[in-house]
Order: structure tokens, then sequence, then C-alpha cells
């Protein structure tokens, strides 16, 4: 059989093999794949670079199904402790992960190193005053709320000083002229400092990724280990779902990072510890 055919012929028993669900291949495959088919002419393959002129091993020899990447998720969200509930309004932070305080370290920890500014708060009222430092810090005046019930209390009480704009009449010309987007994180991710969003809970995806500051309110409580922990929250109505670690970043010239080229140049979290 020449070379190519056996290849092929290696193929299709994959294809046939991973389309049962097999997590082996079939033991015919196993031995006689473990080497590479010999030359179209002459009786022997050439000795191989290895010691003892041995050939080397064929890398389609072995082969296995691929797991299931969903798997992980489901077994971390099968309570009901573990999972966001049904949101039937917007705004809502997620469910409380009752994280330790070395959790919360390395969150902080990890946003300072994305880049990522953040000031831990106490109760609402710290909070607003907090928003109205970091606003004025940016010198941003035309500021615009996702639609999250704390996200408006804050921008309203801000006073004078900026611009609100309203959400839902907003342009997208006129968004682009914003200053700064509020929004809420439905979870934080301790081991990146990355920030999880969720189009189920507030209309915030295009506050957060068009005005050059992003200023996000997440509570301590929802910050979880790793990437699958918070994938197991997310809410099954969120039809997208934005991660966000650090401000907008891109080395695609020449390998230059440069800040804030697609996205806000500077990122700053309000993290709300409760009273």
């Amino acid at each position: 059989m020449r070379t190519d055919d056996a290849r092929r012929e290696i193929l299709r028993a994959i294809r046939e093999n991973l389309a049962r669900g097999e997590s082996s291949p079939p033991a015919d495959l196993l031995s006689a794949g473990s080497s590479p088919p010999g030359p179209v002419s002459g009786g022997s393959s050439p000795p191989g670079p290895l010691s003892g002129g041995s050939s080397p091993p064929d890398p389609l020899s072995v082969v296995s199904s691929p797991p299931d990447p969903l798997s992980a998720m489901r077994r971390g969200g099968t309570t009901g402790e573990s999972r966001s509930p049904s949101p039937e309004g917007r705004g809502g932070q997620g469910v409380r992960t009752q994280g330790s305080q070395g959790v919360r370290t390395r969150f902080t920890e990890e946003l300072a190193a994305a880049g990522a500014q953040c000031t831990v708060v106490c109760g609402a009222a710290e909070a607003g005053r907090a928003l109205a430092r970091t606003l004025a810090g940016v010198h941003a005046r035309r500021v615009v709320g996702s639609d999250a019930p704390l996200v408006q209390r804050l921008l309203h009480a801000l006073g004078d000083g900026f611009v609100l704009e309203p959400l839902d009449r907003l342009s997208r010309d006129e968004l682009f002229a914003c200053d700064a987007g509020v929004t809420t994180a439905q979870w934080g991710i301790a081991e990146t400092g990355t920030l999880v969003l969720e189009s189920a809970r507030e209309k915030s995806r295009l506050l957060s990724l068009v005005p050059p500051t992003h200023v996000v309110l997440l509570s301590a409580g929802c910050i979880c280990e790793s990437l699958g922990d918070a994938l197991a929250r997310v809410s099954v109505a969120s039809h997208a779902i934005t991660l966000i670690t650090g401000p907008s970043r891109t080395s695609d010239i020449e390998l230059t990072p440069v800040v804030g080229v697609h996205g806000p140049q500077t990122l700053h979290v309000l993290l709300l510890e409760e009273e």
C-alpha cells in the first residue's frame, strides 16, 4: 500500500472511531500504526535519526476521543447555590461565592498586574464618592451608565460637573463621544483578574468597549477562583458574555504593546465590601 493510501486509511479509521465515541483506537490501528509506512520504492524504511536506526513513532498511532469542554462546568454547576438564578430583571449581581480573603487579595493583585486600578469601598455611599473621584481623575465629563439599578443610583447622586447621557436614547456616534462608561460586573476571576459581564443582567456591552474609561462596580462576594468556577455560575439566559482583563491592548504592530487602540484605555474597579 502506498504511503498516502496508508495514511488515508488510518485517518478514515480514526474518524469512524471518533464517530462511535470510543475512548481508544482499535487494537489493529495501534499495532499497524506504530511506525510510518515504508517508501514507495524499495523494501525497507531508511534508518531514522534515533539511535539504533529505529523510525520515529507516527503521531497518528495513538488516538483518544476529545474531552468534553462542558463536562467540568456541568459538574461545578449542578446545585442551586452554585448557579445564577434566572434573571427576571436587569442589574443583578451574581450569587455570592463566599470567597476567602486570600481569593480577594489575589484578584486585586492580578487586576494590578493586568494594568487595571482597584479601589475597595464599603457600602453604596462610599462607592458613590469613589466613583466621583475616579471620574474626576480622568477628566470625564460625559458619562453613560448601564441600566443596573446600583449604577443609576450612583450616577444620579454625582451632582454637578458631569453630564449623564441616557442609555436608551444614545446613538452610536454619541456613545463614542462619551468620556466614561459605568457598569457592574457579575463575577471576578481571581487567577487572572478578569471581570465577567453577562448580557442577561444588564445592558453593558457597548459601554464596556467604546468609551476611553470603563468603571466597574463589583461585589467582593462575587469573586471566583477560576474561569471554570465563573462559567459554572453564569446565567443560561445570557446570550453574550464579556470577559475583561485590564485595559484594551494590542501588540499587532511590530509586537509593541499599545493600550486603548480598540477599547478603554483605563479600567477602574470599585470593589464593594459589605457594610
